[in-house]
């Protein structure tokens, strides 16, 4: 029993990477990143202003929506 509790955690702990992954959770981590990388000398947005420019971003793609 006692061995079966850690893959049970590491199950658990996968899942709700993916889970992250599939709604979005990363992107800002993913952003600053990027920013990082090629950021070109300007700050980067606050998660805030990220998040906002990311639902205007989705808004505006026929793709960014379910229907």
């Amino acid at each position: 029993m006692r061995a079966l509790l850690p893959r049970v955690a590491a199950a658990l702990r996968s899942a709700s990477w993916i889970a992250d992954g599939v709604l979005g959770a990363h992107g800002y981590q993913n952003y600053l990143a990027h920013q990082r990388v090629h950021g070109h000398g300007e700050p980067p947005l606050t998660e805030r202003e990220f998040w906002k420019a990311e639902y205007a971003r989705q808004g505006r793609q026929a793709s960014g929506r379910c229907c």
